[in-house]
């Protein structure tokens, strides 16, 4: 990549149009591209629409819809145009929708037409392009009047608010987190000396763009080394999925762990666990690699067949999926960032991936374990640096609370650096749980072992009460089913077999943990947990009882 003259959005990507115009730049997956000359065109006609709106640099522009070509060309004319992006996540309900188009105090919007009636209780907005389109789906009183004509607009520069983000992250509050230019451009540079991307690499967006993770990684990254871009059209269903990676054919995946978690657990173990003898053999180390690459192989042929390496972010990969991975011979990395940071801080190198890390900091920042347990190592991590947030948007207590003085950002997680500088994450420090002697407990790595070593297990909770661990289990019904016939049996006997399976894994897991983190009962959540755009569960929702 050349030099840039100054680290902002557009000048970022104008160097990618000039030097990959003729490649295919943005699609749905199997129709027609976008070539990166039409995408700058196509990007050039909504900035002038911008301007001749009456849109100022520094007015707040929303964004709702799903993923599309044009959800990209309208987050570039905003940037471009100096404006700021708020980009919401579609599945944010009218409630949230209607305090962050109020909160941010956002002009005007780019919306899919089935959302536009989530921004009419709003009374800010003075106009409303339909994002299928871009033709105006409303205009508020007054709007025409607000209108003139482009004259003399000045580029953004790197200190400009680039994009507000409103996080729906664990804890249930939503705060608008403020990145610059600067911000996220340094981000992508430094991120991109750990990203072996060029410009035959084919991509398959699947993660929302409304989320910094697949803004930054799936987007601006791609985009700036003449990457093609394809995107689902529809909910991102399992089968959704599989037809779109046939169609895309992609070389790269940009993706959260509970995707392969999944594809791992319903597609993999079971035809590895299928049999006593495969059961076996899986547990010698020789036949359990030469298994591995077999499944794998299969794997990379059901997902387009051309796939070199996939991304993932947003949590840990759990360690069995890992080992598959490593095993198969699939090139993966893992990353660790949040929105804060643009978002990402590290990425484990591609080739020397640490099984369990989350790799080493992106280069030009500081990071740092603050106050480590003498035993352990193990910290609060804090960062400094070019990526770090503004602050958040109207609210300098929240903003007070993690930016310290002297500009370290403290993440909230705990983890420990090792003698190579490799990131190993521990949990979050708010869901640390205390033992009956003083001792840290890590409810994320029980949660972990469990999905490991219990298929059946979908997703977990653990959870303190009363001084005792609980773990609330959400379950498998289909491998409950193929293993316990559930259905054939009266309703007693089959809560009574799930309980005794429970049970079972309770004993289990406990024989492996340390007796201050054992788990005193596993209760069965019947509906999925709820998760955040990353995939994570929103713990808050679930142990307060």
């Amino acid at each position: 990549m050349n030099q840039l003259e100054k680290l902002t959005i557009d000048a970022l990507l104008e160097q990618a149009f000039e030097r990959y115009a003729a490649l295919p730049a943005v699609a749905f997956a199997g129709e027609t591209p976008l070539t990166y000359a039409d995408l700058r065109r196509a990007v050039q006609e909504r900035t002038a629409d911008i301007a001749q709106n009456g849109i100022a640099p520094g007015d707040r522009v929303v964004i709702l819809s799903d993923n599309s070509p044009n959800w990209v060309i309208a987050y570039l004319a905003v940037t471009f145009s100096g404006a700021v992006a708020v980009p919401i996540l579609p599945g944010f309900s009218e409630e949230n929708v209607r305090h962050i188009v109020v909160d941010s105090g956002a002009v005007a919007a780019f919306a899919a037409a089935k959302y536009t009636p989530r921004l009419q209780a709003a009374g800010n907005l003075r106009l409303v392009w339909e994002l299928e389109d871009f033709a105006p789906a409303w205009k508020a009183d007054g709007a025409d009047r607000a209108a003139r004509p482009e004259t003399g607009r000045k580029s953004p520069e790197p200190a400009d608010l680039a994009v507000i983000i409103y996080t729906s992250g664990t804890t249930g509050h939503s705060k608008g987190v403020m990145l610059t230019h600067e911000n996220i451009v340094y981000d992508v540079i430094h991120a991109l000396e750990k990203f072996p991307l060029t410009s035959q690499d084919r991509f398959l967006s699947i993660l929302p763009l409304s989320h910094t993770f697949e803004a930054t990684g799936g987007m601006l990254c791609p985009l700036t080394m003449g990457v093609f871009i394809q995107y689902m059209q529809g909910l991102p269903t399992p089968q959704k999925l599989l037809q779109s990676m046939e169609t895309a054919k992609p070389t790269g995946v940009l993706t959260v762990p509970l995707v392969m978690d999944k594809i791992y657990r319903k597609r993999i173990l079971p035809k590895l666990h299928g049999n006593a003898v495969t059961r076996a053999l899986m547990k010698i180390p020789f036949f359990r690699i030469r298994l591995h690459a077999v499944a794998g192989r299969k794997l990379i042929r059901t997902l387009g067949g051309n796939l070199r390496f996939f991304m993932f972010g947003g949590a840990a990969l759990n360690r069995d999926v890992e080992i598959f991975m490593r095993d198969a011979g699939i090139e993966y990395s893992t990353g660790y960032g949040m929105t804060e940071t643009s978002p990402i801080m590290t990425i484990n190198p591609f080739g020397k991936v640490r099984v369990l890390s989350c790799g080493q900091p992106i280069p030009g920042i500081e990071m740092r374990i603050h106050e480590p347990d003498p035993s352990t190592g193990v910290g609060e991590i804090q960062v400094r640096g070019p990526i770090v947030m503004r602050g958040y948007y109207n609210n300098p207590k929240a903003t007070a609370e993690v930016l310290l003085p002297d500009g370290w950002l403290r993440t909230g997680d705990l983890g420990y650096f090792d003698a190579d500088g490799y990131l190993f994450i521990k949990g979050r420090s708010k869901n640390v749980l205390i033992g009956p002697n003083g001792e840290n407990i890590y409810p994320e790595i029980i949660e972990s072992r469990l999905l490991e070593k219990h298929p059946v297990i979908q997703q977990a909770v653990v959870y303190q009460k009363q001084g005792r661990l609980l773990c609330k289990a959400y379950l498998d019904t289909d491998t409950l089913e193929a293993e316990h016939q559930l259905s054939k049996k009266p309703q007693p006997a089959a809560d009574a077999a799930v309980e005794a399976l429970l049970e079972s894994i309770r004993a289990d897991i406990n024989r492996e943990l340390p007796a201050f983190s054992s788990i005193h009962r596993m209760i069965r959540q019947t509906e999925p947990f709820e998760l955040t755009p990353t995939n994570k569960v929103k713990r808050f929702l679930y142990i307060k009882d």
